[in-house]
């Protein structure tokens, strides 16, 4: 009877350590992770200058700056990353042509990312457009959040992400951030 205690613990042991947000199988879906991860970094490197607006509700502001958080602006696109082991059935994908992968959360799934669109170049074959659309619904908050970069030589030329956040009891509040990249 002891062993089998210990066998039980053991298998519930290793079986907690087991990580279900891992990354899914190669060819499962586009790296977008690493992607914006590697951007991330050069863009941090390099310091570019961007011509940045944001707006929210009715307030709108504009401002050129080399001071940016890379991994706070981009963290949205982190987001749409859809290839976690836990999501390998999760969506629809579809190959427009042979340099266009996307993909659709199926209508029984609950899942945040409801829409990735990754456009390659044909000649680098990295992404030269990325669109997806992010939904958070609960009982007390909604968001919609559409984000679609461009990119230039390998490298992100403007990125936008516009939406709103909602509280149950108020109004949907809009907002907006573009950033052009010198």
């Amino acid at each position: 009877m002891m062993k089998y205690r210990y066998a039980l613990v053991l298998l519930l042991g290793l079986t907690a350590c087991t990580n279900p947000a891992k990354e899914a199988p190669a060819g499962t879906y586009y790296d977008l992770k690493t992607y914006i991860e590697k951007q991330i970094s050069e863009l941090q490197k390099q310091k570019p200058t961007v011509v940045k607006r944001a707006g929210f509700g009715e307030e709108e502001e504009q401002q050129t700056t080399k001071d940016i958080d890379w991994s706070r602006e981009l963290d949205l696109f982190l987001q749409a990353d859809i290839n976690k082991q836990a999501y390998q059935t999760s969506y629809q994908k579809s190959r427009p042509d042979s340099l266009t992968y996307e993909y659709t959360l199926k209508s029984t799934e609950r899942l945040p990312v409801q829409f990735l669109r990754i456009e390659l170049d044909s000649v680098t074959h990295q992404p030269r457009r990325i669109k997806a659309t992010l939904r958070t619904k609960n009982s007390l908050y909604e968001s919609e959040r559409n984000v679609w970069l461009e990119t230039e030589k390998g490298r992100i030329k403007q990125y936008h992400i516009d939406g709103f956040q909602q509280l149950a009891w108020l109004d949907a509040k809009p907002f907006s951030v573009e950033g052009n990249i010198k």
